[in-house]
């Protein structure tokens, strides 16, 4: 657990600027992503003393305090930055890749609660987008791109990029001819 907290926080300073005890703080203080990584995964290694109860309370608090729900059960991978911290579900049986970040409003999960066992995996360093709603038994390759609002179902290859259709623009109408 100390190992892959060492890590998030490495992942969390090379992005900041100033000394490790300010970016610190500042990040347990302030920082929702990196605060309900930090509560999940002391709520996984609760879980896996079989304490009961205490896991899924550590999980619920998380919640409550950064908006981000993260199943105790789910496995995580070293590195996991999460920005802008609100409305982001990670389901039971999904498995994230080391270095990946998600943004603000991704859910993970499954595509109904009859297959619940069948959660999306990510591989290493992808980047989920803003919106993003990866269900069902998916595998999202390393390095992979998945943009903002983007609805998948289907795999991602290595190195790849699932996008979701471009907002289309179009030019003002014209005011009615004045006579």
């Amino acid at each position: 657990m100390l190992e892959n907290l060492r890590a998030d926080f490495q992942r969390l300073r090379d992005i900041r600027s100033g000394s490790n005890l300010r970016v610190l703080v500042d990040a347990l203080l302030f920082d929702s992503g990196f605060q309900a990584v930090t509560i999940y995964r002391t709520a996984h290694a609760v879980k896996k003393l079989r304490i009961p109860f205490l896991a899924p309370c550590l999980s619920r608090f998380g919640q409550w305090l950064t908006g981000v729900e993260i199943a105790p059960a789910t496995q995580i991978g070293p590195g996991l930055m999460i920005s802008h911290g609100q409305g982001i579900v990670v389901g039971q049986w999904t498995r994230i890749g080391r270095g990946c970040h998600l943004h603000q409003q991704v859910t993970l999960g499954a595509k109904d609660v009859g297959r619940i066992d069948q959660m999306p995996t990510l591989g290493d360093d992808v980047l989920i987008g803003s919106g993003a709603k990866l269900l069902g038994g998916i595998t999202v390759g390393d390095g992979a791109l998945v943009g903002p609002n983007a609805f998948l179902t289907r795999d991602v290859p290595v190195g790849g990029k699932a996008l979701a259709p471009q907002a289309e623009v179009r030019p003002p109408k014209a005011p009615p001819a004045e006579s």
